[in-house]
């Protein structure tokens, strides 16, 4: 039943754009066509990364072998792959063919023959789907149920297999038959999904190729680093170890799988599978080229670097100094191994200033002890090259601009806290609601990604100026009009005011709060963070009030 498709040519699986139209092709055809295709088009942002990392660039790694900045260089000039590479990647594919075959009784892609729950259990493919309900979050009025799911085509269940190994949940799992670890049917401690622990940070070229190539980390191969379909066939068992190399670390097993395949009239479809626990990483490797860091000094622990996370509602371009952060050692944080390579690549003039890469983030946010996923992340920006290096004055302004936007919003949100005490309210907490200020992010991200296009024209200083001052005029157009409206819903107690004594610790402090003062706080700020509208603007001292509405 199904047991010689063949992920290599016999199954369209890779969805691919051309023209603006998407093309599900097998693997081979992804690889030596991808410079023919725009790039993927999956069902779930966190897809594209799991795709490329756990087939497209583990088999051009292994197949061309390492790649230092000329090979890389190489690649990106000639814009596809060469007969000679073309030939050396149909080979590697043509000797691992039985490996990528979706049901062999033996060696099934990324699956362990013959795995079985207790019982002979099994699972709703829609198990692998974190966007569908499943179990006791199946709504009451839903016409599908877990006994009877929506059937999957096979090259649909192997792409969310494949996101499973990267994004699935935590928390306790149905064991499997032949696991030693399992207790009463279960094993407990699983961690999530590799990439669920990341703020997935993804480069993207013009073409498929391009974006593979951006995508390959450069650096010399581990001893006995590995893909997983060089390994021998997975079993039931798991194990606790450290990553080989890169090329296991990307087709890393965190589950054990078995797409149960069953025939209907539209062809070979996964209604079912099995899923149960997979290898856990001893530790987290540092070498991870799709994340960005964080730093810190720990006076017990010494220096700690840790993977950034994306924050849920923030946009791409509101961590963009942690993307742009080259040199480690500064601001706490260092970018993604990746764009290291981007920016040297833009230094030694093997990748021209001008060159249009956008940066694609991801993540997911897991609720109740890692068990559930409660959220999806997701953005793409252009990030311009020339912002990489650090000597250029591009890199300062668009920091600039992003900080720019956050500063008005923050000014906005203790315009309207000042505000609401001045009428005898308190301001809603921190991270409770929606504060006015994420109403002018909203307004004020149009802005900026324009005019982070725009820099990836690698503008002279002339014209980066004028385009940075035309960026405030609308920022100061937007924020002044967000203000406008909230102050034309005042009441007039507001422009009395209220004063308030308040304790800290035995200090006590009286303070006013009124409509005058809150208008002078604010507009100050404004005046003072448009640098290019207000060059010689005095910098105005905060006072108690504006301290503690901050």
């Amino acid at each position: 039943m199904g047991e010689g498709l063949c992920l290599l040519d016999d199954l369209g699986w890779v969805p691919v754009v051309v023209g603006g139209t998407v093309r599900e092709v097998p693997l081979r055809e992804a690889l030596l066509e991808a410079h023919a295709f725009e790039g993927l088009s999956v069902e779930l942002p966190t897809m594209a990364p799991a795709v490329l990392r756990q087939v497209l660039l583990p088999v051009v790694l292994d197949a061309l072998g390492p790649l230092d900045a000329g090979h890389w260089a190489e690649l990106m000039a000639t814009g596809a792959f060469t007969p000679g590479q073309r030939e050396a990647i149909g080979r590697y594919l043509d000797k691992r063919r039985d490996r990528f075959r979706v049901f062999d009784e033996e060696a099934p892609f990324g699956q362990v023959a013959g795995l079985a729950h207790p019982g002979g259990a099994v699972k709703p493919v829609s198990v692998l789907m974190p966007h569908v309900a499943t179990g006791n979050n199946t709504p009451l009025r839903d016409g599908r149920s877990t006994a009877d799911p929506v059937p999957l085509s096979v090259g649909a269940a192997v792409r969310w297999m494949l996101h499973t190994q990267c994004w699935d949940t935590a928390a306790i799992k149905t064991g499997a038959v032949g696991d030693p670890a399992v207790k009463a049917g279960k094993t407990s401690g699983n961690h999530t999904g590799l990439l669920g622990r990341l703020g997935v940070v993804t480069l993207l070229g013009r073409t498929l190729f391009e974006t593979i190539v951006l995508n390959l980390p450069q650096g010399e191969r581990a001893s006995g680093d590995v893909p997983q379909w060089d390994r021998v066939p997975q079993q039931p068992s798991w194990t606790v170890r450290a990553a080989d190399g890169m090329l296991d670390l990307f087709t890393w097993q965190g589950r054990r799988i078995r797409l149960i395949p069953e025939e209907t009239p539209d062809g070979t479809r996964v209604k079912w599978v099995v899923l149960s626990a997979g290898d856990r990483l001893a530790a987290f490797p540092e070498d991870e080229p799709h994340t960005c860091w964080t730093l810190k000094e720990d006076k017990a622990k010494g220096s700690l670097r840790y993977p950034r996370r994306h924050l849920p509602g923030r946009a791409g371009w509101r961590g963009l100094e942690a993307l742009l952060t080259i040199e480690r050692n500064t601001a706490g944080f260092e970018t993604s191994r990746l764009l290291m390579q981007t920016a040297t690549a833009s230094l030694m003039g093997d990748l021209p200033p001008d060159y249009p890469l956008r940066v694609a983030t991801c993540g997911m946010v897991y609720g109740s002890k890692d068990s559930i996923v409660a959220d999806v992340l997701a953005d793409e920006l252009p990030l311009p090259v020339a912002a990489l290096r650090a000597d250029l004055t591009v890199r300062e302004s668009v920091v600039r601009v992003c900080e720019q936007a956050e500063t008005l919003a923050r000014a906005l949100d203790r315009l309207v806290a000042h505000l609401v005490r001045a009428v005898g309210g308190e301001p809603i907490p921190p991270g409770k609601g929606q504060p006015p200020g994420t109403k002018l992010l909203y307004v004020l991200d149009p802005l900026v990604r324009r005019f982070l296009a725009g820099c990836q024209r690698n503008p002279d200083p002339g014209e980066l100026d004028r385009a940075h001052r035309a960026f405030e005029q609308m920022a100061e157009r937007a924020t002044r009009a967000a203000a406008h409206e909230l102050l034309q819903r005042l009441p007039g107690s507001a422009f009395t005011g209220r004063t308030v004594e308040e304790k800290n610790g035995a200090t006590k402090t009286t303070r006013i709060y009124r409509q005058a003062d809150a208008e002078r706080i604010f507009h100050g700020t404004v005046r003072k963070t448009l640098t290019y509208l207000y060059p010689t603007e005095p910098v105005a001292v905060a006072t108690v009030a504006e301290e503690s509405i901050a």
